[in-house]
């Protein structure tokens, strides 16, 4: 058996592609072919892919926390949004059996989000529905919550640049050495290679 699309695209909140998904580092999408016909062309549902767990879990908390579906909503009415009115009861149980204090009237707002229920609550969901647990290391789910909250970057920003300027470094070693160029000059080359991604991780980690 394949592992659930939302695995698979290092998605858990199984979202379509759109505004929320590009800004935390989409950049593709596929259609599930599940037979729903939701998607267009009769091939069913689409999902957004991301390159990391982090960027994924952004898009899903930023999802919950800022469409109006769900935005300050108590959670029963929240979840029967999401679910289409479809198993609205078990659903909930199975969140409250999963989560020590979270209820029906327990309020999805920004200090619900920042605290640790809200992570809790975007893991159990997801596991929901993915019909199993999202492999994503706890700390992933906690980095997430503090990029969302501080209006970080997606982690994909930083690797493109950071390896775009190593690559570019790179390729002038390579050519150099095809030129001709003493060992001296290529070794200095290479050492700016290792500066360059130094200066550039270093400088976007805070972001």
């Amino acid at each position: 058996m394949p592992e659930p699309a939302a695995i698979r695209h290092k998605n858990p909140g199984a979202m379509w592609p759109g505004a929320i998904a590009t800004k935390w580092g989409s950049k593709k999408w596929v259609y599930l072919n599940d037979g729903t016909g939701q998607g267009g062309n009769g091939k069913g549902n689409k999902i957004a892919t991301f390159d990391n767990w982090v960027d994924g879990i952004c898009a899903q908390l930023d999802l919950w926390r800022t469409s109006p579906n769900y935005k300050n909503k108590r959670f029963a009415e929240a979840i029967r949004i999401w679910s289409g009115g479809n198993n609205v009861p078990a659903y909930i149980s199975y969140v409250k059996a999963r989560i020590p204090g979270m209820d029906e009237n327990t309020v999805m707002n920004d200090a619900f989000w920042r605290g640790p229920m809200g992570v809790k609550f975007l893991q159990v969901q997801a596991g929901h529905e993915a019909g199993k647990p999202i492999p994503a290391p706890d700390a992933d789910w906690i980095e997430a919550q503090r990029r969302v909250f501080s209006g970080a970057k997606p982690l994909t920003s930083t690797t493109q640049k950071a390896g775009g300027a190593i690559a570019a470094a790179g390729t002038a070693a390579t050519i150099a050495h095809q030129a001709g160029f003493n060992p001296a000059i290529i070794i200095a080359i290479g050492a700016a290679v290792a500066v360059a991604a130094f200066l550039i991780i270093w400088k976007l980690k805070g972001k």
